[in-house]
């Protein structure tokens, strides 16, 4: 399924409209599927049945489609739990954290605060990239790719599978 979505796809701007756009479906898919290839430090939860927690930093261009998207799923048996947070002192609390592109503004303190508290940062801005995020999604052709961060998710005590690895677009230079 991780594949195919890599074929799908189109150029929207952020923002929670009442329908929620096809690439914000598609990267709904992204962050419920990256949760299979991302292995967290057991520290990271209370105990073996401690839910992941996804979380959509301020504006939610997502509607409700992730929550829908994870509803009864589970994930090395644990379940899917979506929050939103508006203050950046909640994400370290979470395991997986989508800062929308309209959030840059916030992007310094919140990367910094997590780089190496076990959280899997996904962005789609090139400030986000540069910032250090770990997943950074990007239009290519009109289709939604990722490039991954290796160094910045090992920093965050993150194992991240080979095969998400293989999936990515190779990171682009930055001047």
């Amino acid at each position: 399924m991780l594949l195919s979505l890599l074929f799908l796809g189109s150029p929207e701007a952020c923002g929670a409209d009442a329908e929620v756009s096809k690439e914000y479906q598609i990267k709904a898919a992204f962050l419920y599927n990256f949760t299979k290839f991302v292995e967290w430090p057991a520290s990271r939860f209370a105990d073996g049945s401690s839910p992941i927690v996804i979380a959509v930093l301020g504006e939610n261009p997502f509607g409700d489609e992730l929550a829908k998207l994870v509803k009864g799923r589970r994930v090395n048996g644990r379940e899917i739990a979506i929050k939103s947070i508006t203050d950046p002192s909640e994400a370290g609390a979470v395991h997986v954290l989508f800062i929308c592109a309209r959030n840059d503004r916030q992007l310094g303190p919140v990367l910094a605060q997590l780089r190496s508290g076990g959280v899997l940062t996904v962005g789609e801005s090139d400030a986000f990239a540069s910032a250090g995020g770990i997943i950074t999604f990007n239009l290519v052709e009109d289709k939604v790719r990722f490039e991954i961060n290796q160094s910045a998710g090992e920093q965050a005590g993150l194992k991240i599978s080979s095969q998400l690895l293989k999936l990515a677009v190779p990171a682009r230079l930055k001047n």
